[in-house]
């Protein structure tokens, strides 16, 4: 159980993080100015390049220090039939907030649509989206741990 707590926690952080990346890739932490050059360092691409970097060190470590298998190094692995059942239900639960999740994103992306056609203010379609999606794979994810630890605890 904690295998799949550390990996659905790490999951979240990469989620959160390519989504802050995405969302703001270029809010101006320090601005470098050459001779006709300039460039502008925004911290979220910086933190997922380091949590990129420190995650898989930090997960070898623990895996390492816990004597997990290294055949199954990702989340639907299963080393018996009741691991099995529980990575299927898990699943399911994923699966049922993907599609209730999509579904609602895209009624909220032509809402917006619609909101800005009578209103005339411009809503950012782009934002709007990779918000959506990125709370969308958090929500997910913990919907994914938290039923098989659930189930895991029958």
């Amino acid at each position: 159980m904690k295998k799949i707590i550390i990996k659905s926690t790490g999951n979240v952080i990469l989620f959160l993080l390519v989504g802050l990346a995405f969302l703001f890739p270029f809010s101006e932490i320090n601005s470098i100015q050459s001779v006709g050059f300039s460039v502008t360092l925004s911290i979220y691409p910086i933190m997922l390049g380091v949590y990129l970097i420190l995650y898989p060190i930090l997960y070898y470590m623990v895996s390492k220090r816990l004597k997990w298998s290294k055949t199954d190094i990702h989340e639907l692995a299963f080393s018996d039939e009741r691991e099995k059942i529980i990575v299927a239900e898990a699943t399911k639960i994923s699966y049922i907030v993907l599609t209730g999740g999509l579904i609602l994103s895209i009624a909220i992306i032509g809402g917006i649509k619609l909101f800005s056609l009578f209103t005339h203010e411009e809503v950012s379609v782009y934002f709007a989206s990779i918000l959506l999606i990125t709370i969308l794979l958090v929500l997910s994810t913990i919907s994914y741990c938290a039923k098989w630890c659930l189930e895991y605890r029958k």
